[in-house]
């Protein structure tokens, strides 16, 4: 429809008439045709009373809703606009007390609140907006107040009633000079509310602040280096001696021809063999792990949370900056149109007591906030220090950490030096012990077969007699080889048969013992 604009609303628990009491409200006695269409009521605004607001509201608007994370945060302001003289009046609606002569202003500030709903984090930054407009000819002022709970329309509702107006100002209306005194007194309802918490809202911050680093000016860090510095030295005093109490040097070894030549050594040395000596570095990397957990508490996460903080405390000074710049805009506004020559003199000489009050009110909310932020910066520099004072514990025990586990990788190198120079020893005096029985060998196989015949000969299987003619007669006896036999063979029998029992016996026990280690291992 030409000259009208459509707009609509949800049925939701409306009736058209209270729709209409609303529309009229806000827009005086007009045909709206309303008309209910699914589930909105759907109505036609003359396009000419589309205007009554400023434009430039809509950009305090788009930061509100719901939001995953917050958009829009940092922007704030201040927007004026004044029709005072004849040639900037804007629409007369005069059942509506609108002559077109009119201050409007428009901005947003925020504060901190409480919030239940954050276990973790009991403080929310929340923002209220602003749109106002006050009539020079009739005293008409509107007011829209946006914010996402109810927490200004009480506070309102609750300095209009009938006790508190005549103290505040806030509900008298009778004349143009008490009207314009209650928009000023509208204004520092919600200035009281952009400073009232800050306080505390920065307390909270410094607590958790000391709640998370203030052991970090407590920290010995001179202790875990000594600890391992005597650990490694001790491993490489350790290594030293072993090396140097080797018992065979290179000019005693002794070199074997194989075959069946074997050449004994003219000599051979006779050390005392000990076992070598294992360093026990336990009780020293306990020392320097308990040193080192000792700032254990500290962790990656405390950083995190500092940084969180460090943002929190940027945020607050750009909200507190904000804040004090937009009710300075606010106060200047006031002074520069007390100056104009169409602001009347009758509302600058009425009203200059209280604007008087207002401007001392705005001044100390300024001074109020301006405290708060240079708290806030000096917080700031303590978190910036604090987080660097962290980050180094953190960098510095990360180090230590490699230097303990560098000096335990060297102590087991040392350990597996000592071990090898051991199996060394052992190794040459297995090799001396082989050569020896080699030779008991060699001489047992020498006599073996001359011992075994003479053990034939000196039984009675076969004697040799001499006749009654002096001549040498050889007697076999069958029943003696017999008998001896019969004995002989059952013994090697029983004999063999005992040695497989016990080599059967102990490559179990052996097969279970690394089974054993493999199942602990994979466990």
């Amino acid at each position: 429809m030409p000259g009208l604009k459509r707009d609509k609303i949800t049925s939701y628990r409306l009736s058209q008439t209270v729709v209409q009491e609303y529309l009229e409200s806000l827009f005086g006695m007009y045909d709206f045709k309303i008309r209910l269409k699914s589930d909105h009521w759907v109505f036609y605004i003359p396009r000419k009373l589309t205007t009554v607001f400023m434009p430039t509201f809509l950009d305090f608007l788009f930061p509100f809703g719901k939001q995953l994370y917050t958009q829009d945060f940092q922007f704030s302001g201040f927007r004026s606009e004044d029709r005072l003289s004849s040639d900037d009046r804007g629409l007369e609606l005069p059942r509506l007390g609108r002559s077109g002569r009119d201050i409007r202003m428009c901005y947003n500030l925020k504060s901190v609140e409480p919030s239940k709903s954050q276990k973790e984090w009991p403080w929310s930054i929340r923002q209220t907006a602003a749109y106002h407009s006050f009539d020079i000819e009739t005293g008409k002022a509107f007011w829209v107040i946006i914010k996402g709970d109810q927490l200004i329309k009480r506070r309102i509702e609750s300095t209009t009633n009938a006790r508190r107006a005549q103290a505040l100002n806030l509900s008298d209306f009778d004349s143009l000079a008490t009207s314009f005194s209650s928009t000023l007194q509208a204004h520092l309802l919600i200035f009281d509310w952009c400073h009232e918490h800050w306080r505390w809202y920065i307390n909270f911050l410094e607590q958790e602040l000391q709640r998370l680093t203030r052991e970090t000016l407590l920290v010995d860090l001179g202790q875990s280096s000594n600890v391992i510095d005597r650990t490694s030295s001790q491993g490489q005093r350790a290594t030293s001696s072993q090396v140097h109490s080797s018992p065979l040097s290179v000019s005693e070894k002794a070199t074997w021809r194989s075959g069946s030549e074997i050449k004994e050594p003219t000599s051979y040395p006779r050390p005392q063999y000990q076992a070598p000596p294992v360093p026990r570095p336990a009780s020293l990397f306990a020392e320097s792990q308990e040193s080192l957990n000792a700032d254990e508490n500290f962790s990656f996460s405390d950083l995190q949370q500092v940084q969180s903080l460090e943002e929190k405390a940027n945020e607050i000074i750009l909200v507190l900056d904000s804040n004090a710049s937009t009710l300075s805009k606010v106060k200047q506004y006031y002074r520069e149109t007390f100056t104009f020559d169409e602001f009347p003199i009758t509302l600058k000489s009425a009203c200059a007591r209280d604007f008087t009050k207002f401007e001392k009110a705005v001044g100390n909310i300024i001074g109020d906030l301006q405290m708060q932020e240079s708290r806030t910066k000096m917080l700031l520099r303590l978190l910036t220090n604090r987080k660097s004072l962290l980050y180094g514990i953190l960098d510095y025990r990360n180090m230590e950490s490699n230097k303990l586990f560098a000096s335990k990788a060297q102590l087991s190198t040392a350990n597996m030096e000592i071990m090898t120079q051991g199996m060394h020893e052992i190794a040459q005096k297995t090799k001396q012990e082989t050569v020896s029985m080699r030779i008991i060998t060699l001489v047992t196989l020498f006599f073996l077969p001359g011992t075994f015949i003479s053990t034939i000969m000196s039984t009675d299987i076969i004697q040799y007699q001499v006749s009654a003619d002096g001549k040498s007669q050889e007697v076999f006896q069958l029943g003696a080889l017999q008998l001896y036999l019969a004995i002989t063979l059952p013994m090697m029998l029983l004999t063999f048969a005992s040695w497989y029992g016990v080599y059967i016996w102990v490559d179990r026990k052996e097969k279970a013992k690394v089974i054993k280690m493999h199942l602990r291992a994979l466990s």
